[in-house]
């Protein structure tokens, strides 16, 4: 039995959550134009790996700060239903059952909020870590719930994760298509690059990791 960490944008989707709400939210005029300009711009600097997650998360938070969590659930839960379903990608999801029928016990990590990761990890069966916005008595407060799940955020929480199985981050097993998930990468013992970017491309082919195409 291993332990199996799958990425979730452009890894076992094919393709940016984050984008693909913003477009939704646009379609259903409940984002403004300069709300959708921000969050592109937040997708861009992903892109080109200059994002500057923990600040943009606590604009993002604190634009939410006061507003009502199980709305935004509801509509999430929607957006799932109505579009972002179609974007697991069936390799990827082929890949996770593959695991589960050896007896590995698979966990979906992303950098996304638990807004946006659960229903995903809820349709496919496998628990989940994510970047998780703080909310008490149904309000978000603006804060984040210890590390955000991305860069060394994301090792953190594998770490946490292998130690609750008691499992070394060596025997593990990731894949991802992001360069900014290197820390995590290089600790695990067998490490996956999906589709991934130029920079993990690049990086993947020094170290001799595998390449896979899910999409």
């Amino acid at each position: 039995m291993a332990l199996v960490f799958f990425d979730m944008d452009k890894t076992l989707l094919s393709t940016s959550s984050s984008t693909n709400y913003v477009k939704y939210l646009w379609r259903q005029r409940r984002i403004t134009l300069i709300e959708a300009f921000n969050v592109a711009l937040i997708s861009v600097e992903y892109s080109l790996g200059v994002l500057d997650f923990p600040r943009a998360m606590a604009r993002m938070s604190h634009s939410l700060r006061q507003g009502d969590a199980a709305a935004v659930r509801a509509l999430c839960e929607r957006w799932f239903a109505e579009e972002l379903s179609r974007y697991i990608a069936p390799r990827a999801l082929a890949r996770v059952r593959e695991h589960q029928q050896r007896g590995d016990v698979v966990y979906l990590l992303s950098a996304s909020t638990q807004f946006a990761v659960e229903p995903v990890a809820r349709h496919i069966g496998i628990p989940y870590r994510s970047t998780e916005l703080e909310v008490v008595n149904n309000r978000f407060t603006g804060g984040i719930v210890g590390p955000p799940c991305y860069a060394e955020g994301k090792r953190y929480w594998g770490e946490h994760i292998a130690g609750q199985h008691h499992t070394p981050l060596s025997e593990c097993v990731f894949y991802s298509d992001s360069y900014s998930d290197r820390t995590l990468l290089e600790a695990v013992g067998r490490p996956v690059a999906v589709n991934p970017d130029r920079r993990l491309r690049r990086l993947a082919q020094q170290r001799g990791w595998p390449i896979e195409q899910f999409y």
